[in-house]
């Protein structure tokens, strides 16, 4: 039973819609300064996937449920090792036998409900998952629009900050189909939400509505 990967699905998609203010494209090149882009747009950037491999609350439910899905596995391993002790025992019986056919019918019953099991725990782990991934991006929504609303930033667009490796394709790839080609570092609000989230996993009665953060610190993320 293999766990799906829905990060690689969130990590080009999860904030097209919600993150993303329905402003129109301003005329010309963006203002490269810590101020106000052109046309009047205070624009930010947010790396949605780096977030979620350093949320440490993320990270901690999804080792959980990654041992949920071990202990779940060796359950089925157990029961399929059943299954063929069983099926090894049936060729002690001669076919067509009373006993025989019992035990065909027990394994075929056997079987039939191995099958369900499966099909329901990865049902199950799939939801529990997808739950676990909505919560952790609805706590990122809430950040970004406090923080949004405290900095005057009025559009906060989706990016990656992962440095381009020439060694690995891929990263070219990605970094030439990029919609962001450059950016000032403090437009980078990554390093705050990200401390905001993990602080108030630690301390969850802090109030999100107190004293605004503060830019120190924000950069180049290593």
């Amino acid at each position: 039973m293999r766990k799906s990967h829905l990060l690689a699905a969130l990590a080009t998609s999860v904030l097209s819609i919600g993150l993303i203010a329905a402003y129109g494209v301003a005329q010309g090149p963006p203002a490269r300064t810590s101020g106000p882009a052109v046309g009047g747009l205070n624009i930010a950037l947010l790396d949605v996937s780096y977030i979620f491999k350093n949320h440490n609350r993320f990270k901690a439910m999804m080792d959980d449920m990654k041992a949920d899905v071990e202990r779940a596995e060796a359950g089925i391993k157990t029961d399929q090792e059943t299954i063929q002790n069983l099926a090894e025992k049936l060729n002690a019986y001669r076919k067509g036998t009373p006993d025989y056919k019992n035990l065909s019918e027990e394994i075929t019953r056997r079987r039939g409900e191995l099958s369900v099991k499966v099909q329901l725990q990865k049902e199950e782990f799939l939801q529990s998952e997808a739950k676990i991934y909505c919560n952790v991006y609805q706590e990122i929504q809430q950040e970004v629009n406090y923080h949004a609303a405290a900095s005057g930033i009025n559009m906060v667009l989706r990016f990656n900050g992962d440095p381009v490796d020439a060694t690995k394709p891929e990263t070219v790839i990605r970094g030439i189909n990029g919609p962001v080609v450059w950016y000032a570092k403090e437009r980078d609000i990554t390093p705050i939400i990200l401390e905001r989230l993990n602080r108030a996993n630690l301390n969850p009665g802090t109030n999100r509505m107190g004293t605004p953060p503060s830019r120190p610190g924000v950069g180049v993320r290593r």
